[in-house]
């Protein structure tokens, strides 16, 4: 189910220079999108963005406030996290300092938004902090548990 309360901040960042934008909750539901950008696409790219850069200090970084980003084919993306809720996806017009600035006010705006609605008081993502090897890191978030299957034809004999 969309929220389109967001829709209008999301849509500012669009006009302002991204290619799109969405909001992806800690199920892995698509919360609202924006740009070029469907709302089944949103979960899946936030995944293989996270599992792209999986490093046992992905998850602080995010939780923190840092905005990762990566080149998927032909696009690239960037994603954050808003106020321990959300993941915030963002297909970057350019991959530039300005850009990353643009999803860094995106993510602070929906901050406040959300602050504005006393979602602060909700319970943050699962994290445990993991302790090291294949078993830690981003892939504990309900988000990556999901995965990103691709059928492959095989060729038969």
């Amino acid at each position: 189910m969309l929220d389109l309360a967001f829709l209008p901040v999301l849509t500012r960042a669009v006009e302002a220079g991204l290619a799109a934008a969405a909001l992806v909750d800690r199920n892995g539901n698509t919360v609202c999108v924006a740009g070029a950008i469907s709302d089944e696409e949103a979960m899946p790219l936030t995944a293989l963005v996270l599992y792209r850069l999986k490093s046992e200090d992905l998850a602080p970084r995010l939780f923190a406030g840092e905005i990762v980003a990566i080149a998927l084919d032909d696009r690239d993306v960037a994603v954050g996290v808003v106020k321990r809720q959300l993941f915030l996806v963002a297909v970057l017009g350019a991959p530039t300092p300005g850009m990353l600035e643009l999803v860094r006010e995106l993510r602070d705006g929906v901050a406040s938004m959300l602050v504005d609605a006393g979602a602060d008081t909700a319970e943050p993502m699962p994290w445990s902090g993991g302790n090291g090897g294949s078993g830690s890191g981003p892939a504990e978030l309900p988000l990556i548990e999901w995965g990103v299957t691709v059928r492959r034809e095989r060729g038969k004999a």
